[in-house]
């Protein structure tokens, strides 16, 4: 799952202590229990904590940095076509010394900037800090399916992947009352709001750029757009489209140094990713379904069966 968080600020005389800075990040440390890392220099900070999938070694260390120190990145989520960006960095001359997915990122930002997201097939948040520039940025994937809070403070930005890391920074942990019909109604505050005070998401398909304490987002992929396009360019057959799209993305989602399971519910979206993955897998592949007492909400026999 894997956790990052950080605080930049155009303040480099006003130090961000190191133990608050850890008490940031460990208030997540239930989302990274293989590694823990954290950097720390005059107006930033950056931490992360690791779940280790792919090179479990040590070389998979975050925050990372590039060899003449100028970025440095720390990442939660996964990249799926890292292996084939990897190659085309290293037709143009790039090494690397792990085999992460996240040094992947870094260079790739190094030779191309914000440009490189369109390249991802991924799930991410990842922030990378340009020492020379001193430039922060930030991105989350397309869908939003790895988390990323921010909030001001006291002429600093914070973000961490919970905003419980923030509260635990310093940032006032307030309820901002104008959320209560949204909850009420849906459970739920959409958009970019939370149901805290001067707590922000980051949009799904968004990045931004911290640069001498402004801030810039912008809207990197739009669904609406991509939408438009299939529907323009509709497949002859459709049933196949549909099934080399599902088992490709299944596929993809198989690249790891760890066993890969399926969280089985029983449900026809769940058990038809399990359905693929043993399909590709082998039939040797964990399931884990949760269950409970009341028979009204336990899906255990349907997963079984």
């Amino acid at each position: 799952m894997c956790a990052i968080c950080g605080i930049v600020s155009t303040d480099r005389e006003d130090p961000i202590t190191e133990s608050t800075f850890l008490r940031m990040r460990d208030s997540m440390s239930h989302r990274g229990p293989d590694d823990a890392g954290h950097y720390i220099a005059p107006g930033i900070a950056l931490g992360s904590l690791r779940l280790a999938i792919l090179d479990l070694s040590e070389r998979g260390h975050m925050p990372m940095s590039t060899m003449d120190g100028r970025y440095r990145i720390i990442h939660n989520g996964e990249i799926y076509n890292y292996r084939e960006l990897r190659s085309g960095l290293q037709r143009q001359g790039y090494s690397f010394q792990s085999n992460t997915d996240t040094e992947v990122l870094l260079k790739l930002y190094a030779v191309e900037g914000p440009a490189m997201l369109d390249r991802l097939n991924g799930m991410f948040a990842f922030a990378i800090w340009d020492c020379e520039e001193r430039t922060l940025f930030i991105a989350r994937d397309r869908l939003g399916i790895k988390p990323l809070y921010y909030s001001y403070h006291k002429g600093a930005l914070y973000f961490a992947s919970e905003e419980k890391a923030l509260f635990a920074a310093g940032v006032p942990l307030l309820f901002d009352h104008t959320a209560w019909e949204e909850l009420l109604c849906f459970r739920y505050v959409a958009g970019e709001f939370t149901p805290f005070t001067d707590i922000r998401r980051l949009l799904p398909g968004h990045f931004l750029l911290w640069r001498d304490g402004q801030v810039r987002s912008h809207r990197w992929w739009n669904l609406a757009e991509k939408v438009q396009v299939l529907r323009e360019r509709l497949p002859e057959d459709p049933v196949s489209w549909f099934r080399e799209t599902f088992d490709d993305s299944v596929n993809l989602r198989r690249i790891s140094d760890v066993p890969v399971g399926v969280l089985l519910s029983g449900g026809l979206d769940s058990s038809t990713v399990a359905a693929s993955l043993a399909e590709q897998g082998g039939h040797g592949t964990a399931a884990f379904t949760v269950r409970f007492e009341e028979v009204d909400y336990d899906e255990g026999p349907l997963a079984r069966e």
